[in-house]
């Protein structure tokens, strides 16, 4: 791992989205191109991602249920029939339902990574202020506590 100091030197191009979304959210690699995908794409279902990524379904299931409970993609029911003239797929005489995903709203997905920064800033800050008194402070075998 690179030091901050040795970060803030790059100009561009300091992180991709998916080492963005790494970082912030601890997403896996999986989970960071499913949600870069859907944030260009609605209503995509899981046998459309699991096609685009050569991944088995469960795979991707995991990845959006993951992405789901972080609260930054929905997935919605829609009717076959909606789907078809969505996507312009053939479903002849298919009737039922199939869930799509899409990402959340981008601005809404700024401001939690906003609010994430600012947080671990805040704690950061904290630790920095409160170094000296840890110097006081030895475990055995001589580690710092």
């Amino acid at each position: 791992m690179e030091s901050i100091c040795k970060i803030m030197e790059l100009k561009e191009d300091l992180f991709t989205s998916s080492d963005l979304f790494r970082c912030m959210l601890g997403l896996n690699n999986l989970e960071s191109k499913v949600l870069s995908y859907l944030l260009k794409n609605d209503h995509v279902t899981t046998l459309e991602l699991a096609n685009i990524f050569e991944k088995d379904r469960s795979s991707i299931q995991r990845a959006l249920q993951n992405l789901s409970e972080m609260n930054i993609i929905v997935r919605e029911s829609m009717a076959l029939k909606d789907y078809k003239d969505l996507k312009g797929k053939d479903v002849n005489g298919i009737r039922g339902y199939v869930y799509v995903y899409s990402a959340r709203d981008l601005e809404n997905i700024k401001i939690q990574f906003r609010e994430l920064v600012n947080k671990f800033y805040d704690r950061m800050v904290e630790y920095i202020d409160s170094l000296d008194s840890l110097f006081d402070c030895y475990e055995e075998k001589g580690k710092l506590c």
